[in-house]
């Protein structure tokens, strides 16, 4: 499916445990990005875990206008703050991880958030699965994707995942779009099918 907004996106695409992934890029994917999260956090009201990879705490908390998201919506693993050496925020809504952070402690994070009964995640974005795949192997991203899907359907959590590359030879994208629910292509130009 192309879109030109992610307003275009109907809730049963987004309902209760399903999963899908976003091609956007340039301006495509900065406007849908924060589109989206507003649409979880502000409009919808729920609760969440957002996977950064490519923003700082301090980048991402303008980009998305944390203060102006409810209180305690967004819990933000950060994997990219302590790479630039930025100042660290005593928010306790972010969790910082070194970069390249282990897979099994970005899980370990992810499963934390989901068990913490204050938190009452409903949705998990991964802001670029393209900044993620140029640091593990195809083996190591599958075996994380199969265990990451699985989780998240069993607790009937909605995944999003971004990907700023169009190109479908990728293995990651190929086997993620074999397993996931839905491709949504965010363009400029595009129409809703």
């Amino acid at each position: 499916m192309e879109i030109k907004d992610i307003s275009e996106i109907d809730d049963r695409t987004l309902r209760k445990g399903s999963q899908i992934i976003i091609s956007a890029s340039g301006e495509s994917f900065l406007t849908g990005f924060s589109e989206l999260i507003n649409r979880f956090t502000r409009e919808k009201g729920s609760r969440g875990i957002l996977l950064s990879t490519i923003w700082s705490a301090n980048a991402l908390t303008r980009r998305i206008g944390m203060s102006k998201l409810p209180k305690g919506a967004l819990r933000v693993i950060d994997t990219f703050s302590l790479s630039l050496g930025s100042k660290v925020s005593s928010n306790p809504d972010f969790i910082f991880l070194p970069t390249p952070a282990p897979l099994e402690s970005i899980l370990v994070e992810i499963e934390r958030a989901i068990r913490n009964k204050n938190n009452n995640s409903s949705f998990l974005v991964l802001d670029s699965l393209t900044f993620i795949n140029s640091y593990y192997t195809k083996g190591q991203l599958s075996e994380f994707f199969h265990y990451l899907l699985n989780r998240m359907l069993e607790e009937e959590i909605t995944v999003v995942i971004f990907d700023q590359v169009l190109d479908q030879d990728d293995p990651t994208k190929r086997l993620l779009t074999s397993i996931m629910d839905r491709t949504i292509i965010l363009s400029n130009g595009g129409e809703q099918e």
